[in-house]
């Protein structure tokens, strides 16, 4: 059984929101899929959302990633040709963003296997509970204002972690990397503009797997309408996507995650509750 129109605007839609809200795509995907009765979206659904979200994120981050990449084209030129100062900033801004992408996608090693987590929704409700702990806990420390300028190798290794642990369903990237990074004292919009270009190579590792997974198992049957099916899907999730990064730079300057993690805690007992009842 394969979803209808309405379900792939819905699956679209949340897919990209929930990509970027601290609450976890995949265990909302799970649960989606659960509740249409779908048993899995076919590999090319899943690599057209994945390219609408990558998209979406680029788009918003595309002034500090040319920024950075201005830096680093001026930082090979030597100094006494330089017409303008380097972007030390950005320069840094880039060291900072390269030890948490290398960080966030080690978790890619392990992408098959914690997978198959998804099968279990016991599993899926714990993590999603300890998502949940995760984001609340930056209520109980002052908010900081550090940046790059002032982390340490470490501090980025562990802000990178969040991405690594994201492919089990129930962690979100965004999520536990912008709290990790809040504990850490970075200010809180800096460390969601972090999380979100980190989350640009983990989105393209996906992509990786979903075209790996076209290769080993085929196309499934595609149509005219199932083909343009996809593509309103993945249209859905691009605005999504940039809906809720509007959303979470909102709240990074006025009140933080702590909601998302009350959301957690009551998805986590919804999902307990349906594997009861399966």
């Amino acid at each position: 059984m394969d979803l209808n129109w309405f379900e792939s605007i819905l699956y679209g839609l949340f897919s990209g929101m929930t990509d970027i809200l601290p609450v976890s795509a995949q265990a909302h995907r799970v649960l989606m899929l659960k509740f249409f009765g779908v048993k899995a979206d076919g590999n090319l659904l899943h690599l057209l959302i994945h390219l609408s979200i990558f998209s979406a994120i680029y788009y918003s981050c595309h002034a500090q990633l040319i920024r950075m990449n201005r830096a680093r084209a001026l930082a090979r030129i030597p100094k006494k040709k330089r017409k303008r100062p380097l972007d030390v900033r950005s320069m840094m801004d880039w060291s900072m963003l390269k030890t948490m992408s290398v960080t966030a996608l080690l978790g890619l090693f392990f992408y098959q296997k914690a997978a198959e987590i998804s099968n279990n929704l016991i599993l899926v409700a714990l993590f999603l509970f300890v998502n949940g702990v995760i984001l609340y806990l930056p209520q109980f420390f002052p908010t900081g204002n550090r940046d790059s300028r002032t982390l340490s190798r470490i501090e980025g290794i562990l802000m990178g972690l969040g991405g690594s642990v994201s492919v089990i369903p129930g962690i979100s990237a965004i999520g536990i990397s912008a709290s990790v990074s809040s504990l850490c004292g970075v200010e809180r919009t800096y460390g969601l503009n972090m999380a979100l270009m980190m989350n640009l190579p983990l989105t393209a590792g996906f992509m990786i797997f979903d075209v790996m997974g076209i290769v080993n198992h085929g196309l499934e049957t595609i149509s005219v309408l199932i083909l343009l099916r996809y593509i309103l899907t993945a249209v859905c999730s691009f605005v999504g996507t940039a809906l809720s990064i509007r959303i979470m730079r909102r709240l990074s300057e006025e009140h933080g995650y702590g909601l998302f993690a009350i959301y957690c805690w009551g998805l986590a007992l919804f999902t307990f509750i349906l594997n009861l009842m399966a």
